[in-house]
């Protein structure tokens, strides 16, 4: 997985990282840092084997690592981070060695993450409910305060 590699050396997914560690040095809420995208990676692709899903452990590691770089721009007042994302993402895939149509797939990917899957079983839809289930809100300090609806808050632990 060496373009896996050469997106975390990336000088611009370094830089994105730290402007997003900045911003959220204060919140209380869920972050958005490393933990997370590492989180968010692991458990869709123990999706991928469980369900014997034809989605690569590269592509799976590249949309989650990338997912929510541009998160910055949302505090920037800019756009929608999942909107934003796919600029930010697009240049980085394709300095690892990402084929057009293959960045293409995994930035269909980050702009999809926060809307319902039409087809749960590919790589958006693995992405979006990863994402999801990634949120240990019931051991979250903030539970009270989060604006998530209870409905999306993940009050177990699923297995």
């Amino acid at each position: 997985m060496h373009r896996i590699d050469k997106i975390i050396k990336d000088e611009r997914f370094i830089n994105r990282m730290n402007e997003i560690n900045i911003a959220e040095k204060d919140r209380i809420f869920c972050g958005h840092g490393y933990d997370h995208l590492m989180s968010v990676a692991r458990i869709a692709y123990i999706l991928v084997l469980e369900e014997r899903l034809d989605v690569s452990k590269e592509f799976v590691y590249a949309a989650a690592l990338l997912h929510d770089i541009g998160r910055y721009s949302e505090y920037e007042k800019e756009m929608n981070h999942r909107a934003a994302g796919p600029y930010v993402a697009r240049p980085i895939l394709l300095d690892a060695g990402f084929s057009e149509d293959e960045a293409e797939e995994i930035c269909e990917a980050i702009r999809l993450h926060g809307t319902f899957p039409e087809n749960k079983g590919n790589l958006a839809g693995v992405l979006y409910r990863a994402d999801k289930v990634s949120r240990d809100c019931f051991s979250c300090p903030a539970h009270e305060e989060c604006n998530w609806p209870s409905e999306k808050k993940n009050e177990f632990i699923k297995v």
